[in-house]
């Protein structure tokens, strides 16, 4: 909702393929599962976690050090397959814990068409019989994702890369219900790297300090937050913007898209199969460029909603003019109001250190004067007040460039912030006469300070 990237269906959204959580889809796996063990595809498996873990180290080799549950081991294992019928269904009847696995035929070749990676093939002895259907009842992905993509009429599965290996099950599945002229199409897509190259995850948003989820998301078993992408201040254009270019471009070398004009030049073949590294430095620089692009009216009434604390009682109007005169410095949504607050409150500390070194007599001498004359002015504009504090500076035979630093100083507090006829424009002639006041004293003690020493 916040990228507004909308479900035409979703449990927020219902029609006519519901319900959209499996848990709620629960009662429609099982008849699929047990058909697919009364055509031979699949069987009941009996496996203790003990007599797993025995099959591990028994069939455990140099060469293999990680067996699997496959058509090597199946015939040693406690399943449908080695026990006789009777048994099965007495172990049915009793209600002893198993699971369904899929039988993986012996030395198949299975291709199936990606729309990014052309065509692919694998040979089924070298995957394992994957559960389908869990103790519980519940579905494995394996056995849900081919269910309900067949019964909501799915035409397109696109799907991260790490799910090409299972893919192979996916398509005998399709083939074994008797679906397979309604099987998708498929793109199994490229991975985010993290900065080491890993696919990534929250730990390298951990060690790196970047947040890897759209919105803020607190771990249920630990009660960790997670900060996400909105609220560290990022724009769910840029967001969109910037995932959208790893993995992806349309050729041109044009960076910035609108989500209109991504769905105008999107084409498939221009997907890339390789991972991308994200870049979280890049991410911000997406991020600056839609904060430049937005209407001032609009950036301000962003700002409002994002941090309703400090902008929600600043006049609109006012707003949009600041975020006008400080959005070219700012990256993300919560720089601004370290970019702007001195718009709308004195600033909290004044950096005089900045200045005090090469302050002098008659640099106070000259802001005494632009105290009166800025005080008798009766047009208070930027280009106005300019005027004067140069005709002012050569009245002193001072340079106006080594005056600009002290004044920014006693205006924003900093050496940073848009230009200081339009800061002192901003917060108003009676405000912009107290800072500067307020700063002199500052200086004046400072001096005297060290004078005693």
């Amino acid at each position: 909702a916040w990228c507004g990237l909308q479900p035409h269906e979703s449990p927020a959204n219902p029609g006519k393929f519901g319900p959209y959580r499996q848990s709620e889809r629960k009662a429609l796996y099982t008849p699929y599962a047990e058909q697919l063990v009364e055509q031979g595809h699949a069987y009941y498996a009996f496996d203790t976690p003990e007599e797993l873990e025995r099959m591990r180290q028994n069939f455990k080799t140099e060469a293999n050090p990680s067996p699997t549950y496959d058509g090597t081991t199946r015939l040693q294992m406690r399943n449908s397959l080695t026990l006789t019928p009777q048994e099965t269904e007495t172990l049915l009847a009793n209600g002893t814990p198993r699971v369904v696995r899929i039988k993986m035929p012996h030395n198949q070749n299975i291709e199936f068409a990606d729309m990014i990676r052309g065509s692919i093939s694998f040979n089924s002895s070298m995957v394992d019989d994957k559960v389908l259907l869990k103790a519980d009842g519940m579905p494995t992905y394996h056995l849900a994702v081919v269910v309900d993509d067949y019964l909501m009429e799915i035409t397109h599965a696109f799907r991260g890369e790490e799910w090409l290996s299972s893919a192979p099950v996916h398509v005998l599945l399709w083939q074994y219900l008797g679906w397979q002229q309604h099987m998708p199409q498929w793109a199994h897509l490229p991975l985010i790297l993290g900065p080491d190259g890993a696919k990534l995850s929250k730990r390298h948003g951990n060690k790196y300090g970047f947040p890897i989820f759209a919105m803020n998301w607190t771990d249920p078993s630990k009660s960790e937050l997670t900060e996400g992408f909105k609220e560290r201040g990022f724009l769910p254009e840029a967001f969109i913007n910037l995932l959208a270019l790893m993995g992806w471009n349309d050729g041109t070398g044009q960076e910035i898209f609108s989500k209109a004009a991504m769905a105008a030049a999107f084409d498939m073949s221009r997907v890339h199969s390789a991972g991308a590294q994200f870049d979280y430095e890049k991410a911000k620089w997406y991020n600056q460029e839609w904060i430049k692009r937005l209407a001032d009216t609009d950036l301000a009434e962003r700002l409002k909603r994002f941090d309703e604390g400090r902008f929600g009682h600043i006049n609109q109007e006012l707003l949009g003019k600041v975020v006008g005169l400080v959005k070219e410095r700012c990256h993300l949504l919560t720089d601004f109001w370290n970019q702007a607050s001195f718009f709308f409150q004195p600033p909290e500390t004044f950096d005089t250190n900045a200045i005090a070194p090469k302050w002098t007599s008659e640099k106070t001498a000259f802001f005494q004067a632009l105290l009166k004359d800025w005080g008798a002015a009766e047009q208070w504009e930027p280009s106005e007040i300019e005027q004067r504090f140069k005709n002012l500076a050569n009245t002193h035979l001072l340079k106006p460039g080594e005056l600009m630093l002290p004044l920014r100083i006693m205006l924003v507090g900093g050496k940073f912030g848009p230009g200081v006829f339009d800061v002192a424009t901003m917060v108003g002639q009676p405000e912009t006469l107290r800072r500067i006041e307020h700063v002199l004293q500052l200086l004046f003690t400072a001096n005297a300070s060290t004078e005693m020493v």
